[in-house]
C-alpha cells in the first residue's frame, strides 16, 4: 500500500496509472461512443508517458496505434449514428408524402429534395413571403406566428408552406424554429412542374396536404378541450 501511495504521488508514475485507470474505465462503458473517446485519451496518455516519461519507444509506438485505431472507431459509429438519423428523417418522408408512389417517381421526389438543419430563432417561412419555400419538418419545432402573436406549433410531420403552394397566396404566417429543425426543403416552382407533369406526384401531394390539415384540426381539438386552445382556426401556412 505505501508503494502504491508512494507512486500516486509521483508525477511520473500517476501519469502511468492515469493510463491503465482510462482503460478501466473505457471498458466499463455501456456506450461504445464514450468506451472510444476513454480508450482513445488512454491511447494519448500512454504515448506521452512511453515516449516522453519513460523513453519507451515501442510501447509508445503501440500505444498510439491503439489510440488511431479507437479514433477510427469513434469516427465509424459517429458515422453511422448521423446515416441512422438521416435514413429515420428520410423514412417519415417517404411514410408521409409518398407512400404509395411507385419507386421512379419517388426516388425523384427524394432526388428533390433538400435536408437542412435550423437553429433556433431562424424564420422558415416569413408571413407575406410570395412563393415561399415548401418545408417538411422531420425533427423538432417551430412556433406559427401571425402579426407577431403565437397561434400555433408545428413538429415532425407537418408542412410549412403547403397553403401557399396550393394558391399561390403569400404566406399567411411565419414559422419560427424553436428548438433545432431537421427539414425537408422543396423549391415550390420545381415540385409544380413535377405535380404537373406527374398525376400521381400531384395526388401523392394532396393527400399528404390534406392529411396534414387533418391532424392540426385534431391537435387543436385537443387543445380546445385541454383549456388551452382558444376556438380559432387552425393555423396553415
Amino acid at each position: 500500500m505505501d508503494l502504491l501511495i508512494q507512486q500516486l504521488t509521483n508525477p511520473i508514475s500517476a501519469v502511468g496509472h492515469l493510463n491503465y485507470i482510462l482503460v478501466i474505465l473505457s471498458v466499463s462503458m455501456s456506450s461504445m461512443r464514450w468506451l472510444r473517446i476513454f480508450a482513445i485519451a488512454s491511447g494519448v496518455v500512454g504515448v506521452f508517458y512511453y515516449g516522453f516519461l519513460v523513453s519507451d519507444q515501442i510501447s509508445a509506438t503501440w500505444e498510439f496505434i491503439f489510440a488511431a485505431v479507437n479514433a477510427v472507431q469513434l469516427a465509424i459509429v459517429l458515422l453511422s449514428g448521423r446515416r441512422r438519423a438521416r435514413d429515420e428523417d428520410e423514412h417519415l418522408l417517404v411514410e408521409t408524402v409518398m407512400p404509395t408512389l411507385e419507386g421512379s417517381l419517388r426516388a425523384r421526389m427524394l432526388k428533390a429534395a433538400r435536408w437542412q438543419t435550423r437553429e433556433p430563432g431562424e424564420v422558415l417561412v416569413e408571413e407575406g413571403e410570395d412563393a415561399p419555400q415548401l418545408v417538411f419538418i422531420a425533427r423538432g419545432a417551430a412556433s406559427v406566428e401571425k402579426g407577431g402573436v403565437l397561434v400555433g406549433v408545428c413538429g415532425p410531420g407537418d408542412f410549412l408552406g403547403e397553403m401557399s403552394f396550393l394558391t399561390g397566396k403569400p404566406a399567411s404566417a411565419t414559422v419560427r424554429v424553436a428548438n433545432e429543425v431537421r427539414c425537408c426543403v422543396y423549391d415550390p416552382g420545381k415540385l409544380k412542374l413535377m405535380a404537373r407533369k406527374s398525376p400521381a406526384i400531384r395526388a401523392a401531394l394532396e393527400h399528404s396536404f390534406n392529411h396534414n390539415l387533418v391532424g392540426k384540426l385534431h391537435r387543436m381539438n385537443e387543445a380546445n378541450r385541454s383549456g388551452q386552445g382558444g376556438g380559432s382556426e387552425p393555423e396553415a401556412v
